[in-house]
């Protein structure tokens, strides 16, 4: 068993010093910096229930009713991402650039941590927590980390205050230039992937030689369609992941475990 994965771990690191490689990576790559993957097992759809927190509509109704609901939602959920670390698995990744094998990076993360790697491009699919996005012009601005920590020391200083919480969130999700309300970038459910994120996408996979999946349980459309239009295009698909997934049947190669723990052994 141990000589099948070594000659297979061969194999890839073969295909990978041929350059031309694509990372598509999943909330499985960034729970070993401490951010947990949205479904499953202590994932945030466990602690919050999706149909209120994860559509626009709900969580705006819910702020009306409880606005500490929604606080402490957004203090989670951004109180995580600002404690994360990149992990092994970014930084190989951020050298695999560096070093001109990888091309790009597709990711269905919103936490930022392959950017704080060191990777320059990233494409999102689901958008970035740290940028914000006017809802009117679609003008975008890059939050740095101390703001958002400011941000949510105020929100916490505000959190059983109703009408104060109400203040403090509308002067934390500023009006843009154009008089539009601005919110964090990120898609929510009953929202479209960007067009241009997917266009990126197909165009990178088609330039590619091989696509390395990292992390992801392949459930989310369109995201999921990715590795499927990569097989159709006859490329290299490559499964990095701690268990088979729903893709695990159109990888050529299968390298089951931590990404932090393989990746490093690729380069």
């Amino acid at each position: 068993m141990l000589e099948d994965i070594s000659f297979i771990l061969k194999q890839v690191k073969e295909i990978i010093q041929k350059g031309g490689v694509v990372a598509f990576t999943g909330a499985g790559i960034s729970v070993e910096s401490g951010v947990p993957a949205f479904r499953g097992e202590s994932g945030l759809w466990e602690k919050y229930d999706s149909n209120i927190y994860g559509n626009i509509l709900g969580l705006g109704t819910t702020f009306l009713i409880s606005p500490q609901k929604v606080a402490s939602f957004v203090m989670d959920v951004y109180g995580t991402v600002l404690n994360a670390r990149p992990n092994p698995a970014h930084l190989i990744l951020a050298r695999m650039e560096q070093a001109g094998l990888l091309d790009a990076v597709i990711t269905q993360n919103i936490d930022n941590l392959h950017q704080e790697a060191g990777n320059g491009n990233v494409i999102e699919l689901h958008g970035n927590l740290f940028i914000m996005k006017c809802m009117k012009c679609g003008n975008r601005k890059k939050m740095e980390k101390q703001e958002i920590e400011e941000m949510l020391s105020s929100i916490n200083k505000s959190l059983y205050f109703r009408f104060k919480l109400f203040r403090t969130f509308l002067s934390l999700f500023p009006k843009c230039s154009c008089k539009g309300q601005m919110r964090p970038d990120i898609v929510l459910f009953g929202e479209m992937v960007p067009e241009e994120a997917m266009e990126d996408s197909f165009s990178e996979i088609e330039r590619c030689n091989s696509l390395l999946m990292i992390g992801t349980s392949g459930v989310v459309y369109p995201a999921a369609s990715l590795p499927y239009y990569a097989r159709k295009n006859k490329k290299i698909v490559i499964e990095v992941n701690e268990e088979q997934t729903s893709l695990s049947s159109i990888a050529d190669y299968k390298l089951l475990g931590k990404a932090s723990e393989i990746l490093p052994k690729l380069l």
